[in-house]
């Protein structure tokens, strides 16, 4: 039997729904190396941190709005009009301040045409990915959730410094090009057919989407919420918390690469331990490691900050990889992208919310104790509701 769980996890890794949706979601993560931009383009528009900071909470709210009608849409576009939207909308996002380097067009390039098409390319994978067969889909969710982070890892690993010291306007010339080709290829290699429905799987218990009203789901889209928001803070702000505890500026860049290995690692093992473990209780724990490493952030020592926004990513991570995977079990994996998409209003919020404050308040105090203080006080209250929600949420 393992011998034949392996052969179909093969299989499944080496299809073509799986390559694409791993080149796709290896190519909309670069939403999350935002604080690799934040210096340079802070120095080159001359814009207060307080005001630039709006950018990626737009984009993040732009994204939201992108998963939230994924689904919607891709019933209605052929599987190759849908990425070639996907993709012109990202790549053509990021050209605009490339020809326009001014503060609007960055908020309208970057912050809504960009955010909204890195959405729906999200969204793209995801249900491709979810065409993979019931006993391995789990893995290779976690598998494609990691790769979001790929570009993340890369660009901060190899290309940080370059970026530091180039002009924003060319490096985003670059990369909109690179975004836009590769919806070119992708839509070239994806079927013209529309996707099928997803292998059916036992759901758990059975819910309503009036369900999405009650206390309980209030509370675990808050649970979400207090996760995403810190996750978040820190894709906004990772360099710019590095460089406010005056480490040098080669750790400085590796902030965002070190968040990316995190998210990886998180999104990597996110499902498969939602499957182990209760739902639940994996929020709980997810909780109490976001919080460690949001107080390794307030000591300004590169091993322990380094630490802790590994952490950190590895909670973020964990839920993006873990979130759908909790949805399939107790609403079935058919419903999944129209009620993730739902759920992800929670993380929209974050989005909106997290970058602004924290900008706010570094304006406002020179540093990030405020901020971090926020996000430790939400990851004790997630273990709270986490604690409430295990006394009274079961599968019916």
């Amino acid at each position: 039997m393992e011998v034949g769980r392996r052969g179909l996890l093969l299989r499944a890794l080496i299809s073509r729904h799986f390559l694409l949706a791993f080149v796709v979601n290896c190519s909309m993560g670069i939403i999350y190396v935002w604080s690799l931009f934040l210096l340079p383009l802070e120095e080159f528009l001359g814009i207060a941190r307080s005001s630039l900071s709006a950018v990626p909470a737009i984009s993040l709210v732009s994204f939201t709005i992108g998963m939230v009608i994924h689904d919607h849409l891709l019933r209605r576009l052929s599987l190759r009009g849908y990425a070639i939207l996907a993709f012109g909308l990202a790549g053509g996002g990021y050209a605009l301040f490339s020809l326009i380097s001014s503060f609007r067009i960055l908020i309208f390039g970057y912050g809504l045409l960009f955010g909204f098409g890195s959405g729906l390319g999200y969204g793209l994978a995801l249900a491709l990915v979810m065409q993979m067969p019931v006993p391995v889909r789990s893995i290779a969710v976690g598998a494609i959730m990691a790769a979001f982070a790929v570009s993340g890892v890369t660009l901060s690993s190899l290309l940080a410094e370059e970026i530091r010291h180039t002009n924003p306007s060319h490096s985003f010339g670059l990369i909109g090009a690179i975004l836009m080709a590769l919806g070119i290829l992708i839509a070239a290699a994806l079927p013209s057919s529309a996707l099928r429905k997803p292998f059916e799987s036992r759901a758990m218990g059975k819910f309503r989407f009036d369900d999405m009203t009650n206390t309980r789901f209030m509370m675990l889209g808050t649970v979400f919420f207090f996760i995403c928001y810190t996750g978040l803070m820190v894709v906004a702000h990772a360099t710019g918390i590095f460089s406010a505890r005056n480490l040098p500026q080669d750790v400085v860049g590796l902030a965002p690469g070190a968040f990316t290995f995190g998210y990886i690692v998180g999104s990597s093992a996110g499902a498969k331990l939602v499957e182990a473990l209760s739902g639940i209780v994996t929020l709980m724990i997810a909780n109490v490691v976001a919080g460690v490493g949001l107080v390794f952030l307030l000591v300004p020592a590169s091993p322990l900050m380094l630490t802790g926004t590994v952490a950190i990513g590895m909670v973020f991570g964990g839920s993006a990889s873990g979130m759908p995977v909790l949805i399939g079990e107790l609403y079935g994996a058919e419903k999944i992208g129209d009620i993730y998409g739902k759920l992800m209003i929670a993380y929209g919020m974050a989005g909106l919310l997290a970058p602004w404050i924290s900008g706010q308040f570094f304006s406002a105090s020179g540093d990030y104790t405020i901020s971090i203080g926020i996000g430790i006080a939400m990851c004790i209250a997630g273990v709270a509701i986490g604690f409430a929600l295990k006394q009274t949420f079961s599968p019916r």
